[in-house]
């Protein structure tokens, strides 16, 4: 009787006794929140000292390359590691890099050059730290949980990015924008000690402890033996194996490319077609994180009722038209700021539904001992085009106007489910 209750009230009075757990969630939610808060000030920056839409689609698309060219290299030597220290040095070396930026910013030393160079030293620690969270992950809860874990942690880390972007604003407008970039850099180092005070537990159920035994006998007469060339070859053959991985990553690089747009384009939108300053832009990102909020709340809750696939389809239509709906307010006379805010916050509802099953799934069919390698290689793939994606963006911005990309972009993402509807394989989900 005792297990039986134990399945039904999993949920967040659950997950908040595992210690480990929360204090892993405590140091990302720190991360999260100085990160919005740099976002922010950051895309001002940006707009600011270059005032081009092609140059800030050109940074975007380097943001990401190296973890497109070298995260899957960067997964297999975390699957070495401990994925503590990783996110701890990481942490620790993004913090220096933003501090760095946000000197040079307040001195005027800034220039776009160094804007490339830090974008790309932060991507190649980020290569890193991705994977090493998600291998954190099936460390620190047991399978039945992850689910509501994963849908917990995104909705803390949600709550904090809500909380830094609604602060934004102010911050940039009492403090300037070098003061709120360094703010995040500090943010960035309590992360770090944070991190540092996780003590990941040797198993977490019995077949994780068999899993885990296996590997830390193994592990040693192998890791000398296999290269990490075959260890990366080893996430290819699995992927391969597990066909709805690929299915998958494969439409999440289409929805990633069809979003650029208005990842890119966020701050001209707020300025050009709503005429509103940084409070505006704080208020879109905000809404949009608010319901990414609710979403995973949900999801917390009420997610596991739901089969995984339908999940997804849900939030992919819903993202998809919400997102082509934030360019009624370029064609309103009034209240265009909400309108634009309610779209935003469609938007947010729909990415976690979308997102949050996928890296459940991914979670429940790969060995631990492979998930950094095989979570950085999903992630490659479902990156892969974002730099085209961003590259393309900005060009087109040039010469038609946004409301009309973010209306044809949107509708081509909910469209996109049309490539997995009928899938056989995308429907055993469960």
């Amino acid at each position: 009787m005792s297990e039986g209750i134990v399945v039904r009230k999993q949920g967040i009075g659950e997950l908040l006794r595992i210690r480990p757990y929360v204090q892993f969630m405590l140091g990302k939610v720190i991360a999260r929140f100085g990160d919005s808060i740099d976002s922010i000030a950051y895309s001002w920056m940006v707009y600011m000292l270059t005032g081009s839409k092609l140059l800030m689609g050109t940074l975007l698309a380097v943001n990401f390359l190296p973890n497109i060219l070298l995260g899957l290299f960067a997964g297999a030597l975390v699957d070495r590691m401990s994925p503590k220290k990783v996110i701890v040095l990481t942490n620790a070396g993004r913090g220096l890099l933003v501090g760095i930026t946000a000197l040079l910013f307040g001195l005027g030393q800034l220039q776009v050059w160094h804007l490339f160079v830090v974008t790309i030293l932060i991507s190649l620690l980020e290569c890193f730290t991705s994977p090493a969270e998600v291998s954190s992950v099936p460390r620190l809860l047991p399978q039945s949980m992850l689910l509501s874990g994963n849908a917990m942690s995104s909705s803390a880390s949600r709550v904090a990015e809500l909380a830094g972007l609604a602060l934004a604003g102010a911050l940039i407008a009492t403090a300037g924008i070098a003061w709120t970039i360094f703010i995040d850099a500090v943010l960035f180092a309590l992360s770090a000690i944070c991190m540092s005070r996780v003590v990941y537990p040797t198993s977490n159920t019995s077949s994780k402890h068999e899993n885990r035994a296996i590997h830390d006998d193994s592990v040693n007469q192998s890791a000398n033996a296999k290269s990490i060339f075959f260890e990366m070859m080893d996430a290819f053959l699995f992927v391969r194996k597990h066909v709805l991985l690929l299915i998958v990553s494969i439409l999440f690089a289409f929805v990633n490319f069809c979003l650029m747009p208005f990842n890119v384009l966020r701050t001209p939108y707020v300025m050009e077609t709503l005429q509103a300053g940084a409070g505006g832009l704080s208020l879109l990102s905000g809404l949009m994180v608010g319901g990414m909020v609710l979403s995973g709340l949900w999801m917390t809750h009420a997610g596991a009722n739901y089969r995984k696939s339908m999940l997804v389809i849900s939030g992919i239509v819903m993202l998809g038209l919400s997102y082509a709906l934030t360019a009624l307010p370029a064609y309103m006379s009034d209240y265009q700021l909400p309108a634009a805010a309610a779209c935003c916050l469609l938007m947010g509802f729909g990415i976690p539904l979308a997102t949050t099953p996928l890296a459940s799934y991914l979670m429940e069919v790969t060995p631990s001992e492979m998930l950094g390698r095989v979570s950085a290689l999903q992630s490659m793939l479902c990156l892969s085009v974002v730099p085209l994606g961003s590259l393309a963006a900005g060009a087109l911005a040039e010469w038609i106007a946004l409301p009309v990309l973010f209306i044809v972009f949107g509708l081509l993402l909910a469209l996109s489910v049309i490539m997995i509807l009928f899938s056989k394989n995308f429907r055993q989900m469960s």
